[in-house]
């Protein structure tokens, strides 16, 4: 792992003279800031004229050696000193939530968050940026991130793939009337409000519809689990299907009625209501989903995962503007069940979920 290579703490850094100036001089240097022992002359030249001076010749020999022992200690505590005062590093892997949000954007929404993380913990988190659901799993299964924000469902078949990997803590979110806190979210399955032959479920029969991807909790895997509940087999119930790739495409196609109907969650619905106006009414809800959280693999030591969870049960509102969190909480593994439940009946219907490889 890389290590920082700057040194502080340990007063100045001090470096191996020159092999010119070793001929000459020794340079030595204590701990303490501005405390200089001074050049003492060495060399055949040197001890010619401390003998001149009569300076007994034992003395010259505990001299010389006490230098080279300064000088040899205070190279090695250099060594030490950077090994113990680099930072360990981590990558965080983040997805790009809402269509046309670049790995730039996300380093400044989680910039606050995770600067301020590292100074509570002693670390340095580098962003990774992936471009999809599919990818960030992959990514923390197989190692290659350290650390995740992550959805219910990829953080699940992750887990599938890596059994090290462990949900730290979950988000606290407005539910949608924003009036309470909650470690879960609504998924909607949502048409224009205007559309006065959409009412219920069985009235989406032969129209077009709109998913996000085939990863996504509340975009896919919710919504089609709602489906198999009701008997409905969604390649033969739509007259067409369409992956849109990101939860405000299927709310603008929505909003400009090029599709009937799709898929959402609660907090995506109230930025389409800030950005299209009051056009949108919910059909049906799909389930109460656990929130995203932040993951971490095997790759995390255990305490550095313990020092990260604490630290974000005491993250202030501030470091989340731009977020859809509020807040953290920790959740027991148990409380993602529903998700697994949820993720094996879907996988087990002929349109299964594709995990990305």
């Amino acid at each position: 792992m890389p290590v920082d290579n700057h040194i502080s703490g340990m007063g100045p850094t001090i470096f191996p003279p020159a092999a010119k100036e070793c001929e000459n001089t020794i340079h030595v240097q204590s701990h303490g800031p501005n405390h200089t022992l001074g050049r003492m002359p060495t060399g055949s030249k040197a001890v010619e004229r401390l003998l001149s001076d009569r300076v007994p010749l034992g003395w010259i020999w505990i001299t010389m050696l006490f230098l080279c022992f300064q000088l040899l200690s205070s190279q090695s505590d250099v060594v030490v000193a950077e090994d113990s005062s680099a930072l360990p590093q981590y990558r965080f892997g983040v997805t790009p939530w809402q269509h046309g949000q670049s790995d730039d954007d996300i380093r400044v929404l989680y910039k606050p968050l995770l600067e301020w993380l590292g100074d509570r913990v002693g670390a340095e988190f580098i962003i990774v940026g992936a471009s999809g659901y599919g990818e960030t799993i992959d990514l923390l299964a197989n190692e290659s991130i350290d650390i995740a924000a992550i959805s219910p469902v990829p953080f699940v078949l992750a887990r599938q793939r890596n059994p090290h990997v462990t949900m730290l803590a979950t988000e606290l979110s407005w539910d949608f009337e924003n009036r309470n806190l909650s470690p879960s979210y609504e998924g909607f399955i949502i048409a224009r409000a205007d559309r006065i032959d959409i009412s219920q479920l069985d009235s989406l029969r032969g129209m077009r519809f709109g998913f996000v991807r085939k990863q996504s909790t509340s975009g896919y895997v919710y919504p089609v689990a709602y489906f198999l509940r009701n008997g409905i087999d969604y390649d033969t119930f739509f007259n067409r299907v369409y992956f849109l790739g990101s939860q405000p495409r299927v709310t603008d196609a929505v909003a400009s009625g090029s599709i009937d109907a799709g898929t959402t969650w609660d907090y995506n619905l109230k930025q389409a209501i800030n950005k299209h106006g009051a056009v949108f009414k919910i059909v049906a809800k799909t389930g109460t989903i656990p929130n995203l959280g932040i993951a971490a693999n095997g790759g995390v030591p255990q305490v550095m995962q313990i020092k990260i969870r604490n630290a974000l049960l005491e993250a202030k509102k501030a470091l989340f503007h731009g977020l859809p969190a509020a807040g953290y909480v920790v959740k027991e593994n148990s409380y993602y069940d529903p998700v697994r439940e949820v993720v094996q009946l879907v996988s087990g219907a002929p349109r299964s979920i594709d995990r990305g490889k």
